[in-house]
């Protein structure tokens, strides 16, 4: 079954956000390549092995350290979320293996993992961002509509799954919502963000 995609059109109103408290964020370093396949296994996503993470990920063109955004807690890596390029899309940056361990979700870290993605995308000169993702990740999902993302129909099987995805989100209006990019719901969202932003604690590579 293919993935659905997600696109967002304007990343001008991703807000900075800092880290949960006790937590930083920073790029990837070299030696990471372990603990990003244990997120990478833990979120179901298919890079769960260092030499899988070295391969596909370290060596592919598009890597570099600056595209891969870390969280640490007390020295160990627990989230990530990366920014990416396809080579047949050069009009847009793509959200890319977001993923965080299951002793620290629920504070918001996977929202600030996404939106530093999000801004180093647009700092990189992209204005479309879009993604690839499962029917199950509802969390995933309602997390990428309030940011603004919306579902294009890339195959004739997406609409009636999108419209599935819906009901059991409690969204049934998702296509229409969906469609016009910039819903109440997603604005009100990106609003309140805003207003919780403080200074992001974030360590370079």
């Amino acid at each position: 079954m293919s993935q659905l995609r997600m696109e967002k059109t304007g990343l001008s109103d991703v807000p900075e956000l800092a880290v949960p408290e006790g937590y930083v964020m920073r790029s990837f370093r070299e030696g990471d390549e372990a603990s990003l396949a244990r997120i990478y296994a833990v979120s179901r996503l298919d890079k769960d092995t260092v030499d899988i993470v070295r391969q596909d990920i370290l060596e592919d063109p598009c890597f570099t350290p600056g595209r891969v955004f870390i969280a640490e807690h007390s020295g160990d890596i627990v989230g990530t979320a990366s920014t990416w390029l396809a080579p047949d899309e050069p009009d847009a940056g793509y959200l890319h293996m977001v993923g965080v361990l299951d002793g620290h979700r629920g504070k918001r870290l996977g929202v600030a993992l996404t939106c530093a993605a999000l801004r180093f995308s647009r700092y990189e000169g992209f204005d479309i961002q879009r993604l690839m993702t499962d029917d199950w990740r509802e969390d995933a999902i309602r997390l990428y509509i309030d940011l603004g993302f919306y579902p294009p129909i890339t195959d004739p099987s997406h609409t009636m799954r999108w419209e599935a995805v819906g009901r059991r989100i409690g969204r049934p209006d998702i296509m229409d919502r969906m469609r016009a990019a910039s819903s109440l719901r997603g604005e009100s969202f990106l609003s309140k963000l805003r207003r919780k932003v403080s200074s992001v604690v974030f360590i370079g590579p």
